[in-house]
C-alpha cells in the first residue's frame, strides 16, 4: 500500500510567494493551478505561474489542471514545459485535456473547437518525441514536422508524466493509450470507481500494463465550516461565480462540505473508488486564505495522508 497524495489547487488566482511556499511548508505534495485563455472571470497564465511556483518551492510537485492541450502549438508546449521540468529539478506533471466548456476561447485562438480531440491526440504523440531525444518528422493531418528535435531534454527521463483530464470515453481511452493518470473533474465517488475499470479495461484493449505507479486522481471542492449549512452556502455562493452557473442542485455531488471528520468521510470514499492522488480546491476568502490553509492542513491532511491507497 501507499501513501495517498494531496494536492492543493489556487486555481489560476494571483497567490504572493510566501502563500506559494506555505502550502509546500504545510506538508501538501501537490500544488496545482486552473486554464483559460479567455475566460468569464479573471484568471493567470498557467505556464506563468509554475515557473513562478518552482522558483519558490524545493519539494512540492507542480500541476497545471489543467492544459487545454488544442489551444497550444505541440512544439512550444514541449519546450515550455521542458523549461518548468528542469527548472523545478523534476517536479513538473503535466496534466492535458481538450476543454471545450468555453468556446469563446477556441475562436479567440483560431482554433477549430470541433478538432480539439484530435489536435490533442497529435499534440501528445509530438511531445513525447520531442522528449525523447530523437530527430524526427511528423506528418498529421493537423501538425506537420519536419526534421526537428528539442534540446536540452527535460529533467525526468522522458519528459514529464502526461495525466489526462475529461469526462468522457474517448478521453478515458487517450488516457489509457498516452496517459500516466487518469484526471476526471466534476465526477461521483461512483463514476470515479466507473471510470477507473474503464481506463484498465481501455488499456487491456489495446495491450497496455498500466505501471503500478498509474495516477487515478481526483478533484474536490472543500468547504471547511463547523456549521454544515453555513458551509454548504459558502460552497454554492463561490462554486457559482467560478463556474459561472447555478451551483444549489449540484453541491452535493462535487463539493465536500462541514466539519473536517465530515470532509475526511466524503472524501474516504473516493480512496474507496480507487483514486491514489486527491486534489483540493478550498472554498475560502481571499482574505483569509491561508488561515484556511492551515487549518486545512492541521485538521484534515493528516487523515487524508495516512489513508492507503492500491
Amino acid at each position: 500500500m501507499r501513501r495517498l497524495q494531496v494536492g492543493l489547487h489556487i486555481d489560476g488566482d494571483l497567490w504572493e510567494a510566501g502563500q506559494i511556499t506555505a502550502v509546500e511548508n504545510h506538508g501538501f505534495d501537490l500544488l496545482t493551478t486552473g486554464e483559460h485563455m479567455v475566460f468569464f472571470r479573471p484568471i493567470l497564465d498557467t505556464i506563468t505561474v509554475l515557473a513562478y511556483a518552482a522558483a519558490v518551492t524545493r519539494r512540492i510537485r507542480l500541476v497545471p489542471s489543467t492544459l487545454i492541450l488544442p489551444l497550444r502549438h505541440p512544439t512550444v508546449l514541449a519546450k515550455e514545459l521542458t523549461s518548468i521540468d528542469l527548472l523545478s529539478r523534476g517536479r513538473l506533471i503535466a496534466s492535458v485535456g481538450i476543454g471545450g466548456d468555453y468556446p469563446r476561447e477556441f475562436q479567440a485562438c483560431g482554433v477549430n473547437i470541433n478538432e480539439r480531440g484530435a489536435r490533442a491526440n497529435e499534440g501528445i504523440e509530438i511531445m513525447r518525441r520531442y522528449w525523447s531525444g530523437e530527430r524526427f518528422s511528423y506528418a498529421g493531418r493537423h501538425f506537420q514536422l519536419e526534421d526537428v528535435d528539442m534540446l536540452p531534454l527535460p529533467w525526468q527521463p522522458g519528459g514529464p508524466p502526461l495525466w489526462i483530464c475529461g469526462r468522457s470515453d474517448p478521453a478515458m481511452r487517450r488516457a489509457a493509450r498516452y496517459g500516466d493518470g487518469w484526471q476526471p473533474y466534476m465526477y461521483t465517488a461512483d463514476l470515479l470507481a466507473e471510470s477507473v475499470d474503464k481506463v484498465r479495461g481501455f488499456a487491456a484493449e489495446i495491450g497496455r500494463d498500466l505501471p503500478a505507479d498509474f495516477a487515478f486522481t481526483t478533484f474536490m471542492y472543500v468547504a471547511m465550516h463547523d456549521d454544515v449549512a453555513e458551509a454548504r452556502n459558502r460552497a454554492i455562493e463561490q462554486l457559482s461565480y467560478r463556474f459561472n452557473m447555478p451551483f444549489e442542485k449540484i453541491v452535493d455531488k462535487y463539493c465536500a462540505y462541514g466539519p473536517a471528520e465530515r470532509i475526511v468521510e466524503a472524501l474516504r470514499t473516493y480512496v474507496e473508488a480507487g483514486t491514489n492522488h486527491l486534489i483540493i480546491g478550498l472554498v475560502m476568502p481571499e482574505a483569509g486564505r491561508m488561515d484556511h490553509v492551515a487549518r486545512f492542513a492541521t485538521e484534515i491532511l493528516p487523515a487524508l495522508q495516512a489513508m492507503g491507497v492500491r
